[in-house]
């Protein structure tokens, strides 16, 4: 009844509540009247009057308090389509920060934050990177657009490749990160292996009825109990890098020992300090 009422505009509303009050009135005066008095001659004209007093004081009032009414409804159902569309914004904003738009796959903070979540020490865990390889080409010979294809193609390989308690994000560029839980290191080399496999034998069609071939470098790592995340990490580049160096196109577990990623400019600047202090240069 309330939602019935509030719906109807303010003159409806003044009526239905005017007329509503003067069946009361007559209702009530005559029964009154009728008990004390009966009916004589001045029974008509109070009924009379028990049907427009309350029609002269309702119909002002009733259109006052109505057309409050009404606007307090109005802005109420404003209110509900605000919080509605925030709500929404919340979601897109949520889903653009946890996920990467293109492929629909984990952020890389996200990926990691849910990494540190799930990673159970007492168990085996294994991290791996995988890198698209000469992603530069692709680029560079069919255009932007056609890479960003290519990374949704990926990212659907990744979805029908690995199982659903497994975690993948997009970690950088044309770089993914894939997180097995309770799996062994060779265990994790396995299933690099097949998502590698899968990748190589995905059509990808850059150009009508011409083919690209898409491999990936993959360094796979074991997760220790002790490991912080800048270690794991590192522990997978490495390996990642050993597949880049013996050519690409392969799965590389981490062992230690391993020729860690160069990194230029810091290299670059051990190799001038440690230059300069065994020369004889003042």
């Amino acid at each position: 009844m309330n939602t019935t009422m509030s719906s109807l505009s303010p003159i409806r509303q003044t009526a239905i509540i005017s007329a509503i009050a003067a069946l009361l009135s007559v209702a009530f005066t005559g029964t009154v009247y009728l008990l004390f008095f009966g009916v004589d001659d001045r029974f008509w004209p109070a009924i009379n009057m028990s049907l427009l007093i309350p029609w002269a004081i309702t119909i002002p009032l009733g259109l006052h308090m109505s057309k409050q009414r009404y606007k307090l409804v109005g802005l109420t159902n404003r209110l509900k389509e605000a919080q509605t569309k925030l709500r929404d914004a919340n979601k897109a904003l949520e889903q653009r920060a946890n996920f990467d738009g293109m492929t629909g796959l984990l952020s890389r903070d996200s990926f990691f934050d849910q990494l540190e979540l799930m990673r159970v020490d007492e168990k085996a865990n294994v991290l791996m990177i995988i890198d698209v390889d000469h992603f530069k080409n692709i680029n560079d010979n069919f255009g932007h657009p056609i890479g960003d294809q290519a990374l949704i193609l990926l990212g659907k390989v990744f979805r029908k490749t690995l199982r659903d308690n497994d975690l993948v994000g997009r970690i950088g560029g044309e770089e993914f990160g894939v997180f097995l839980p309770e799996t062994s290191a060779p265990e994790g080399q396995i299933i690099g292996e097949i998502i590698r496999h899968e990748i190589e034998n995905t059509i990808f069609e850059p150009c009508h009825n011409m083919r690209h071939v898409i491999t990936v470098s993959i360094g796979v790592t074991d997760i220790a109990s002790h490991h912080q995340r800048a270690a794991i990490l590192g522990n997978a580049d490495t390996a990642l890098f050993t597949a880049k160096r013996r050519g690409r196109n392969q799965v590389v577990l981490f062992e230690p020992g391993m020729r860690a990623k160069p990194r230029p400019v810091h290299d670059t600047v051990q190799n001038l300090k440690s230059a300069i202090s065994h020369s004889n240069f003042r």
